[in-house]
């Protein structure tokens, strides 16, 4: 069965204030970094690996408070069905992903659906995952067809990968770091499997290039997006390093 998205206003108001504060809580800081994502009032399809719980929190957090978009996402049903107020949030999805006649039809409806949901509105962006499940953060990407599918439906519509890690560097808390790459679209009579492989060979650049910005010790490239709510690190730094420069200098 199709979960269709059920966006209220309010509740994602209210979602969006407090996932920017679970972040802040969380993490000493999120960067942002790689080409400026597409601008204006036409509809996007951003795609990202999924290698941790915080990735619904922090595309939303990224639509509502960074790019200033109207943000839907493709989420599994069962989650969907454990968590239904992500359907106010403008999450969708069918019950079940199993390829058996029962289901297939399901399956089906997905592509169309999203894509009507798309173009229905102003500076939409559809949030995917196309490794479809959660896996660790260095796995082999192996992307499914619904994308593809998807995208093949809207070909005007950039499709835009999304580089995500969360690192711990040199503070108290974790770091997350957050690449955009060049949009890509579907070529004339390219296959959903030729496109699907395609955008899986650009996700893998573009993680590529920030492991290897990871990989120098400074920060190179980004720029913080999101400052923390502090840590014991933190307010070390600030009280006894302030003490220590003023002994330096006085």
């Amino acid at each position: 069965m199709l979960l269709e998205a059920r966006k209220l206003p309010l509740a994602e108001r209210a979602a969006a204030r407090y996932f920017r504060f679970l972040l802040r809580r969380a993490f000493a800081r999120v960067w942002l970094g790689g080409v400026p994502f597409p601008d204006g009032d036409a509809p996007s399809i951003a795609y990202l690996n999924h290698s941790a719980w915080w990735d619904p929190i922090l595309t939303q957090f990224l639509s509502w408070w960074v790019l200033e978009r109207d943000g839907y996402g493709l989420f599994r049903g069962e989650e969907l069905q454990r968590y239904p107020f992500f359907r106010r949030l403008g999450c969708f999805g069918i019950t079940s992903e199993r390829l058996d006649d029962l289901r297939l039809d399901d399956l089906r409806a997905l592509p169309p659906y999203a894509s009507s949901l798309l173009t229905s509105g102003q500076r939409r962006t559809l949030w995917v995952v196309p490794q479809g499940e959660m896996l660790p953060a260095r796995v082999p990407l192996a992307f499914r067809s619904l994308l593809a599918r998807t995208a093949r439906l809207v070909p005007t519509v950039p499709i835009v990968p999304v580089a995500v890690r969360y690192e711990f560097r040199l503070d108290q808390r974790a770091e997350c770091f957050v690449r955009v790459g060049e949009a890509t679209y579907p070529q004339p009579n390219e296959t959903a499997a030729t496109l699907t492989r395609r955008l899986e060979q650009r996700l893998k650049q573009e993680l590529g290039l920030l492991d290897a910005d990871l990989a120098h010790p400074g920060v190179r490239h980004f720029r913080p997006v999101l400052e923390g709510l502090g840590s014991v690190s933190a307010f070390y730094d600030h009280t006894f390093g302030r003490i220590q420069y003023l002994r330096r200098n006085a």
